[in-house]
């Protein structure tokens, strides 16, 4: 598998260091105030999805079309798709972050609820070019859960290979307990970042929650609902919120990061439950 360099590292580091807690804040975003979220009961912000006008302009070449890292805009901003599935029907699905489908207030605890859309609908979602990929058949906002999935039209041309780094191979959906340092993949279209230096690597110091993980890296406005893979190409989750994660530090495994990421395995269950659709990650090989 394709690695980040060690100047691509360096260079990640050096944005790690010099982002603020509260990543809107460098936009001027209308993103909650701190702490008014919370991810795994652990207070945080959600990733802004408000991005300047010109964000755009050079971070949608780095990933074009429809497909895991590519950018997508709703009625709310600026997001980044994650992965592809499909039902039983043949019909394909791609996911991004709850909070790209589902309003937030400035102020509230992170619990939005779930939401549902016949198909047709819901919120349309456009590619980086403005044209309609589709509609939103469903979204949660509800700690831990952080998801939506947007319905692809008939002839929207996709792919399930995530950018840079390839995969979906499948699911990481390791029991609580993995205490040891885990390497994780992102390719998101955060602003600044995503233009510099969209393909990103991010350290977990243990995978102890099946519904979360906390991870040490960066994420800015416009990353919201990026894929999230481990060093081996299975998919974890989806980057969601930014703040000082810090929930655990014992025998079960250390829980704490700057990035909390929203685990796939339980979301994709219970939007199976819900939608009754029979969906499933469509996979690819790693680059």
């Amino acid at each position: 598998m394709r690695r980040l360099s060690l100047l691509a590292l360096a260079l990640c580091a050096s944005f790690a260091v010099l982002a603020p807690t509260h990543a809107g804040a460098l936009l001027g975003s209308s993103s909650p105030p701190e702490g008014s979220w919370t991810l795994g009961g652990v207070s945080c912000d959600l990733i802004p999805t408000t991005v300047a006008t010109a964000a755009p302009v050079g971070a949608a070449e780095t990933c074009p079309g429809v497909r895991p890292g590519a950018m997508v805009t709703t009625f709310i901003g600026q997001c980044t798709l994650n992965f592809l599935f499909q039902d039983t029907a043949g019909n394909r699905y791609i996911g991004t972050a709850g909070h790209c489908a589902i309003e937030a207030p400035e102020v509230g605890a992170g619990d939005q609820g779930e939401h549902t859309w016949a198909p047709g609908s819901g919120p349309v979602a456009n590619d980086a070019d403005g044209n309609r990929i589709g509609t939103f058949v469903y979204a949660i906002l509800q700690d831990p859960k952080d998801f939506s999935l947007i319905k692809l039209d008939a002839g929207v041309q996709s792919s399930p290979q995530m950018c840079h780094f390839g995969g979906p191979t499948g699911i990481n959906s390791d029991n609580p307990g993995l205490d040891s340092p885990t390497t994780l993949e992102i390719f998101g279209q955060g602003v600044g970042v995503g233009t510099v230096l969209p393909a990103r690597s991010m350290l977990a110091l243990g995978m102890p929650d099946p519904d979360h993980v906390y991870a040490q890296g960066v994420v800015l406005p416009g990353d919201s609902g990026s894929g999230v893979i481990s060093d081996d190409g299975r998919a974890i989750g989806v980057a969601v919120t930014t703040g000082v994660h810090t929930a655990s530090f014992g025998s079960s495994g250390i829980d704490a990061g700057e990035v909390g990421i929203t685990r796939l395995a339980p979301q994709l269950a219970r939007a199976n439950q819900v939608l009754g659709l029979g969906l499933t990650l469509i996979t690819a090989p790693t680059l």
